[in-house]
């Protein structure tokens, strides 16, 4: 773990059990920590560690806070339900003076150029962000996942096209996942986020509008965009990502080394067992395109 500079670690805190894996991950190297939980987001949990409730748009509360624990990195982890809708947002004084600054960053593009956005704008305030892989890299998948070999070489083919599928649709800023099965991609994920691409599979499978051996065939790859900043958005996988691949009815995960999390990694491990499937972290390079 490497992180430069003094003070406890902010961590902007969304949904489920990341935010704690984090925190887990910094109490056991010995770091201070402070939890800001997203309100609407956030698990109530976080009553029980050093933390401060914020509302979208406190911008000003936020950088009060960080400046009262003395916070110059920070990190932001956890799920978010919905993106907000920023015209009902009720801006405090500090995001009102911040406002000019905002506007540029939500005018710069797709998401890429939108984090980046963000992460000069806390920079440009003497607050470092930080990735998963600086504070927590044991949340990262390596070459340690590895469950199912005989089932995921069984699906190859499978693999290198959603491989390069997950390449195309990274490049246009579009998407961290593909479904494949039986040679034809079954679902491409958009803003909708991957539970609901699986759900759109399962949904196809109970229609009858793509036939393949379920269970047998059908691979779920998750990969980061090609040149993502990992301080924002790491593709993530965990146990509910694993039942629902199984009511798709596929046969099994793949994940890109170093570039995707793996929450509550034992519980996931053992859910892919009961359930049957593969679940595998592959370096890219070595996937047969």
């Amino acid at each position: 773990m490497v992180l430069d500079g003094d003070g406890p670690v902010g961590i902007i805190a969304g949904g489920q059990d990341l935010p704690f894996e984090v925190v887990d991950a910094l109490k056991a190297a010995g770091h201070s920590y402070l939890l800001f939980g997203i309100v609407g987001e956030a698990d109530e949990r976080i009553e029980n560690h050093p933390h401060q409730w914020i509302k979208w748009g406190e911008i000003g509360l936020l950088f009060r806070v960080i400046e009262q624990h003395h916070i110059s990195r920070l990190l932001c982890i956890g799920s978010i339900g919905a993106r907000p809708d920023f015209r009902s947002i009720r801006l405090d004084l500090g995001a009102m003076k911040a406002l000019p600054a905002i506007l540029r960053i939500m005018a710069s593009g797709g998401d890429e150029s939108l984090l980046q956005g963000v992460a000069g704008f806390f920079e440009q305030r003497g607050v470092q962000l930080c990735s998963v892989p600086d504070v927590a890299p044991g949340l990262v998948v390596g070459d340690d996942l590895s469950l199912g070999s005989k089932l995921a070489q069984a699906n190859e083919a499978d693999i290198g096209l959603a491989a390069r599928a997950a390449g195309v649709i990274g490049a246009l800023d579009a998407g961290q996942g593909v479904v494949v099965a039986d040679g034809r991609i079954l679902a491409m994920e958009g803003p909708e986020g991957t539970d609901q691409m699986l759900a759109r599979v399962a949904q196809i499978l109970s229609e009858k509008r793509a036939r393949w051996n379920v269970g047998k065939q059908g691979v779920l790859l998750k990969r980061a965009r090609p040149g993502q900043d990992l301080r924002f958005d790491m593709p993530t996988i965990g146990p509910r990502t694993i039942e629902n691949a199984k009511k798709a009815g596929l046969a099994g995960i793949v994940c890109a080394q170093g570039e995707v999390l793996c929450a509550n990694r034992q519980l996931s491990l053992e859910i892919a067992r009961k359930s049957g499937l593969f679940l595998q972290a592959r370096k890219l390079e070595d996937i047969s395109l």
